[in-house]
This record gives C-alpha cells, structure tokens and sequence, in this order.
C-alpha cells in the first residue's frame, strides 16, 4: 500500500453487516477499522466533549468520538457517525505514514483513499449537546472600593491575591489597577420550612 494513496486508490475498510445498534457497536467497528489500516498501537475511545464530534490523538495513539454525539445521532443517522469515524481514521493515517496534522492536503487524501472525498476540517449538525443546569456561582471579582461585579466564577481562579492586584479591566485601567478582588459568595441560607400542623 502506498504511503501517499492516489486519488485514485481506495482503502478498503470492514464492511458493516448491520447497523451499529449501540455505542459498543460503534466502538467495535472503530476497533476493527483501526486493525484493517493495520494501525498498531492505535485504540477508539469515547470522550466527553458536547462541542465537537470526534478527535484523533497522535501522541495517545487514540482517535475517540463524542458519547453524546454518538447517542444523539445513533437513532437519527448513523452515516454521520461512520463518516465522523473515517475522518479520525484519515488523521490517524496522515500522522502514522507521513506525521502530517491538521486538515491539509495529505489528510484530505486519506480522506478520499478513505470513500469520504472532499471532507470538510467541520461538519455542520444538530445540536447534540445534552442540556445541564446552570452551576451556582461562587466567586465574583469585584472592584474592592465601589463593589462593582466585573466577573463571576462558578470556581475559584487559580490566582493568588498578590497576581489581582496586577491585574485590571481592560479600557478601564486606571480605576481598576490595583483595586481587584476576588469575594466568596456565601452560601444561601436554607429555606424556612412551616412546622407540620398539629
């Protein structure tokens, strides 16, 4: 096999018999993708990420797709997911033949080697990420003269008190310089329950 496919030349990949049912599905497929390339070393995995589909990971010598991703769409198009999957497989074989990254002309080759021509470095899709409560906020940085709130925090910043006093609000440098500060919310108080009538 060429170490640069042609645009001609195919890369065969197993064929799918069935659809991929469930995530362990998907995740043996990847798996058999990833011996049929004969990229040793190389593992699937899944990821929490809810921002982007899937990622490749030269250095772990790991491709992984997006759990939610790969939930959402099961039931509403698996063709995306499979197309996801050949995209990491393409950066796999970009980085493993030729240590190219990104999404240049050696991988747009695998891409093509790989039955997904003219793949795009995004894919436009539905919204898939899963909807979560708002965190509390706990920390606000403050000007400590006026107790105007500039920021919020939902955990503490790693900086200490001697770093906010270098630092200040950008256009507003020198009311802020010097007057940073960074205040615990303090917790709610618990809510008053009647006692039970007699």
């Amino acid at each position: 096999m060429a170490l640069f496919p042609r645009r001609s030349t195919g890369i065969a990949l197993p064929p799918r018999d069935a659809p991929f049912g469930s995530p362990e599905g998907v995740a043996l497929y990847a798996q058999r993708c990833l011996e049929a390339l004969q990229l040793r070393g190389w593992q699937f995995a899944y990821d929490r990420a809810v921002r982007r589909l899937g990622c490749c990971r030269p250095a772990q010598r790991r491709i992984s797709l997006s759990r939610a991703f790969t939930l959402y769409y099961l039931p509403r198009d698996e063709a995306l997911i499979e197309r996801t999957l050949r995209h990491e497989l393409a950066h796999a074989l970009a980085w493993e033949r030729r240590r190219s990254r990104g999404h240049g002309r050696v991988w747009q080759s695998y891409c093509a080697a790989l039955g997904i021509p003219g793949e795009r470095a995004t894919s436009v899709c539905e919204d898939f990420a899963p909807a979560s409560a708002p965190r509390k906020v706990r920390y606000l940085l403050c000007h400590r003269l006026t107790g105007e709130v500039f920021r919020s925090y939902t955990r503490a910043p790693r900086r200490s008190a001697a770093a906010w006093s270098r630092c200040y609000i950008p256009h507003r440098r020198a009311e802020t310089l010097g007057f940073l500060e960074l205040r615990a919310v303090p917790p709610e108080p618990p809510l008053d329950r009647e006692p039970p009538s007699a």
